[in-house]
């Protein structure tokens, strides 16, 4: 022992507990983690995490198994290989009719590697970011992480209506960036072109950029996706994330970019490299083959949401609930007003202990709301589960 110092072993666990950042002491588990850990301990179909637990396709795998036999097993350089970057570029050219360069992309240690990179450059203490609820509570948790100030900005339910005005309202001028995840989670709302061109007049107009979160992009018909960043003069006041994970059905790959003005992409590429180092190498190049399958490959998987959002829907409804007009992502958020549950607590307890299924509780992606009227469902299950959870909630026995 050191004069003055106490050692390893005499130091209690409270004293080390003292220590601990003001920002970590506030820290709680998320709902998307609370989901996993109930499901875990019962007979019980998890509707609520959205880990996407679908078995990818054999040629996914088959592009990972390859990439890792031929040694592409060492770090990959700043800002991701080469081959990727070209791939996310062809595939935006096709899906976006975006012109990307390479130097405009940056790989990313998942979407929300590429968020937190986001706001480690952007984001310091007391500056604020427009973000629209019901939110993705990992958007959240960055933002706070960095000392920013989150300010909200509703949709109106049943649709998601945008409010232009109040969108207007919440800038101010210590207003960084607005964050737009579309398709939407967990709303599975579908931002319209003009809805996409109001928004950005209001930022434009104040001087902020969008930080546009698409991870979603594959789970509605090409068509019915648009991007923010191809909107006339909106690429220079854009950064675009997406990934491999929801599209491919690998979250746990954690594979993703960011796409942008050059001069801004180099710099985050740098920060990701702080955290992260890389994504995975040899999976690196498994998704840039994967990007390369053709248009039917692709809009198979909307076909499959498309499904599994429609069969949700309907048997939710014939247990009671009203579904809140999901168009894509693979989430349904639903109200379980009429149905007399007090609050969300009790709701996803009935859900659980009535049909035997998990979901998320609506208050988790709102601020300061312990009574959502909501839950959230998962469609990303593979479809054997999904038929069983739809049985139950359709099952008279049950419901009465």
């Amino acid at each position: 022992m050191v004069s003055g110092y106490p050692t390893t072993e005499i130091m209690s666990k409270a004293g080390m507990a003292a220590k601990i950042a003001a920002r970590a002491q506030a820290t709680s588990i998320s709902g998307f983690r609370e989901a996993l850990k109930s499901a875990t301990k019962g007979n019980y179909i998890n509707l609520g995490a959205g880990t996407c637990e679908i078995v990818p396709h054999p040629r996914v795998l088959k592009a990972a198994q390859a990439a890792i036999r031929y040694s592409q097993n060492s770090y990959a350089p700043l800002g991701g290989i080469e081959k990727l970057k070209n791939s996310i570029a062809q595939h935006s050219a096709i899906y976006h009719g975006l012109k990307l360069r390479p130097d405009e992309i940056s790989i990313t240690c998942g979407a929300t590697g590429a968020f937190e990179a986001v706001c480690k450059a952007f984001i310091e203490p007391g500056d604020e970011v427009v973000m629209f609820e019901p939110f993705y509570q990992y958007h959240v948790r960055q933002i706070l992480e960095r000392g920013g100030i989150p300010r909200y900005v509703s949709l109106q339910a049943p649709n998601w209506e945008v409010s232009p005005e109040l969108l207007r309202k919440s800038i101010s001028e210590n207003t960084k960036f607005l964050v737009l995840t579309n398709p939407n989670n967990p709303t599975g709302k579908i931002f319209s072109r003009d809805e996409l061109t109001a928004i950005a007049q209001v930022c434009r107009a104040a001087g902020i950029f969008v930080v546009a979160d698409e991870v979603y992009e594959h789970t509605v018909q090409p068509e019915a996706h648009m991007s923010m960043a191809s909107l006339p003069g909106m690429f220079e006041h854009t950064l675009t994330i997406s990934s491999a994970g929801k599209t491919f059905f690998v979250t746990g790959w954690r594979v993703g970019w960011v796409s942008g003005p050059a001069e801004i992409i180099s710099l985050l590429a740098v920060k990701s490299d702080e955290t992260y180092l890389c994504a995975p190498t040899p999976l690196q190049y498994a998704v840039a083959e994967c990007l390369g399958f053709k248009e039917e490959f692709f809009r198979s998987i909307a076909s499959r949401f498309d499904q599994a959002r429609i069969q949700l829907c309907s048997s939710l409804a014939t247990a009671g609930f009203t579904p809140l007009n999901p168009q894509g992502a693979f989430y349904v958020l639903a109200s379980y007003q009429q149905l007399g549950y007090q609050d969300d607590v009790e709701a996803v307890k009935a859900m659980r202990d009535k049909f035997g299924i998990v979901a998320v509780p609506g208050a988790a992606f709102l601020e300061q709301r312990e009574r959502s009227g909501m839950l959230r469902f998962c469609l990303g299950v593979e479809r054997d589960v999904l038929n069983i959870a739809c049985e139950r909630l359709m099952d008279v026995r049950v419901r009465s």
